[in-house]
């Protein structure tokens, strides 16, 4: 029996009256900070969000419903409704190549919290573009 399964075999030993408040308490802590980070760059608020959701998920079915639409219904949703075209990756990629050109720039003048906020923004921006990435790969290959 792995560790994972021996802490999932202990957790659920728990009485329900210990357990549920616990997760229900944690998962709104999650949830509760995600917007307090979500201004910083990068996908943390969402992350932490979507966190909080499948703690709360462990114990309650309606969080379960809800992780269920966020992973499965709202990316496909978004990828029937979106797609993106040359036009907004050259965007995608300008707006990347600007932002870690500010980041290098302040890194120059040791302005250390610029430097963080936009190279992050800037590598995030650079890697949500991976249609770019394949057209490239496949570029590779031919040559």
């Amino acid at each position: 029996m792995s560790k994972r399964d021996r802490l999932y075999t202990w957790w659920k030993n728990r009485p329900i009256k210990v357990r549920k408040p616990f997760t229900f308490a944690l998962g709104l802590v999650f949830i509760c900070t995600a917007p307090l980070v979500g201004w910083i760059p990068g996908p943390g608020g969402i992350a932490l969000f979507l966190a909080g959701i499948a703690v709360l998920a462990s114990e309650f079915d309606w969080a379960e419903n809800l992780k269920a639409f966020f992973l499965h219904t709202v990316p496909k949703e978004i990828k029937n409704r979106w797609r993106p075209t040359p036009k907004w990756e050259a965007t995608f990629d300008a707006t990347s190549v600007f932002l870690l050109l500010g980041a290098g720039v302040a890194g120059y003048y040791q302005w250390y919290a610029p430097v963080l906020s936009l190279g992050i923004g800037g590598i995030c921006l650079f890697l949500f573009n991976r249609e770019r990435l394949t057209r490239l790969k496949k570029r590779l290959k031919r040559n």
